[in-house]
């Protein structure tokens, strides 16, 4: 190695008198923001090589590093919570600002406690393994090891973005099971959606992002986050089943919930048994009855949602005295027997769809990093001196009124969607998808804003190639009044929206009435587009 030396991006070997590095095309101009960690900065006595940031989260900063005496890579994470600590430039020591110090050293002593405390989880447990926990430069280290996979929502888009019900609860078990293990230690996530469960080549499963501090967070995934804890609660165990809900959701239907904080003002959201006929009606009440908005009628924990999934009784009501009332006569007995034997069935599918998806997986990643070698060796071939990546971050938009905002519409394109937020100034971006921060590729460089608005108008949708039901919750949401009108039209799929009479992105006032138009269905009677007897009756009376 004594010709060689580590790109400081991406950890990989760097061929001595190389200008940039031949796997991620790093040469060493771009450091990180001022207030982090130097590049090339050690820690924990110098066994811990600090690289560039990854990511940069409320609390919290992820780095790539390379553990020297492991000789591996994995990812440092410095507690570092926003407007609470500030770092000398030029050097690595922080103190908190004034007036911060016992909110800094209360959450710090949080964060070393909750990283500890999953140090001690078991290895099998799909959490993010902590390897040491370290004491520096005035704050806390966590060293944790190194995770590359797709995120579930990836996985989503690449499968026609939904997943069956069989394979969501075969993503979805190991994430259960870890949160298990984490809340029986007193940690809770607070913030779980598909762009946090990560799955590698392997088929195994992630849950990562954890909330260990005491900031809340202030990047809640809509319609994923509870109602409380979006309106900044601290995480709970009960949060935390919200969000498993609201993740099946996802996944089977293709659509994310309603937001959790409009639903206390006007709930449309809609039991998956009605949206897909596809969908059991055990499984269909557990996310239901994980999903309702009043905390105190909610499941209350993970072991119940999953016991309800199955259309088994809450663990604590399923004892001795139950038993005899389920099985009091030779009848019911039976049927519990046979619901055995399907249970038996259903977990034989399970794995064989396990390796299914993870043959899956692992053909995607293979052909992946063959193309990756494949461009990495033209390039070599080409050009000493490799160009930089293209990706940029996204700013952040958030708390700005749009009216007010200088929008980059040389280096993105935006979406404007209204919506309405209790308590927000007219105007006002609440929100905004990609989250601030996140790696933008040159083709991909479209920001959807968030904007309140209190006046009665709000922007059309996109509802071409939606089912009536989805459509009809989407208008529904925003208040937009519509008119269903079943049209034959030549090569459209039946029960899809294949017209609408305001154009997407368009802005209208809330009195206007939108026609959307549906490919009838022949096999469906309220989709048929033939008229019922009493209509045609008054049409041709």
């Amino acid at each position: 190695m004594s010709d060689r030396k580590l790109c400081m991006c991406c950890m990989s070997p760097v061929p001595a008198g190389a200008l940039a590095c031949p796997s991620c095309g790093y040469n060493g101009s771009q450091q990180n923001p001022e207030g982090l960690l130097p590049i090339g900065s050690r820690i924990g006595k110098g066994k811990y090589l600090i690289g560039r940031a990854e990511e940069i989260h409320t609390e919290c900063v992820d780095y790539i590093a390379f553990d020297v005496s492991g000789y591996r890579t994995c990812t440092v994470r410095e507690f570092l919570p926003a407007g609470g600590i500030v770092r000398v430039k030029g050097e690595m020591a922080m103190q908190p600002i004034s007036g911060a110090e016992k909110r800094f050293r209360s959450g710090l002593n949080r964060f070393a406690s909750a990283y500890g405390s999953m140090r001690d989880l078991p290895e099998e447990c799909s959490v993010p393994k902590v390897h040491d926990l370290i004491q520096q430069n005035g704050t806390a280290y966590a060293v944790i090891d190194k995770f590359s996979g797709m995120t579930l929502r990836e996985l989503l888009r690449r499968n026609g973005g939904t997943l069956s019900v069989a394979q969501t609860q075969i993503v979805m078990e190991p994430v259960m099971d870890a949160l298990e293990a984490v809340h029986a230690k007193g940690l809770f996530h607070g913030n779980i959606s598909p762009d946090n469960i990560l799955i590698n080549n392997n088929g195994d499963v992630r849950l990562d992002e954890f909330s260990v501090g005491d900031t809340p967070s202030t990047q809640k995934a809509v319609g994923f986050c509870s109602p409380e804890c979006e309106s900044g609660e601290k995480a709970q165990a009960i949060g935390d089943v919200y969000s498993l809900g609201a993740v099946f959701y996802r996944c089977v239907l293709g659509v994310a919930p309603q937001d959790g904080v409009q639903r206390k003002n006007f709930d449309t959201l809609t039991t998956m048994a009605e949206m897909s006929e596809d969908v059991p009606e055990e499984v269909s009440a557990a996310v239901w009855n994980a999903m309702l908005v009043n905390k105190a009628n909610r499941t209350a924990s993970v072991r119940d949602f999953r016991r309800a999934l199955r259309g088994e009784p809450p663990a604590e009501d399923a004892g001795s005295v139950v038993s005899q009332l389920f099985y009091s006569s030779e009848e019911e007995a039976a049927n519990a027997e046979e619901q055995k034997k399907r249970r038996n069935r259903w977990r034989y599918l399970s794995l064989i769809s396990i390796c299914l998806l993870g043959v899956m997986t692992a053909v995607y990643f293979v052909s992946v990093e063959s193309a990756k070698r494949e461009r990495e060796r033209r390039r070599a071939e080409e050009q000493e001196n490799l160009p930089q990546s293209l990706t940029v971050e996204a700013p952040d938009y958030r708390g700005k009124k749009i009216s007010e905002t200088d929008l980059d519409t040389l280096s993105f394109d935006f979406v404007v969607i209204t919506t309405h937020a209790e308590g927000t100034e007219e105007d006002v971006i609440v929100n905004q998808d990609p989250y601030p921060g996140t790696e933008m590729e040159p083709d991909h460089r479209t920001i959807t804003l968030f904007v309140n608005r209190i006046k009665e108008t709000a922007v059309m949708p996109d509802l071409i190639g939606l089912y009536l039901p989805n459509a009809e919750q989407l208008l529904d949401g925003y208040g937009i009044k519509y008119e269903v009108v079943f049209e034959e039209a030549e090569d459209k799929f039946p029960g899809l929206v294949y017209e609408q009479s305001v154009e997407k992105g368009t802005e209208i006032d809330l009195t206007e009435t939108v026609i959307i138009k549906i490919q009838p269905d022949p096999f469906d009677p309220d989709m048929d587009g033939v008229p019922d007897a009493e209509e045609e009756t008054e049409e041709t009376g």
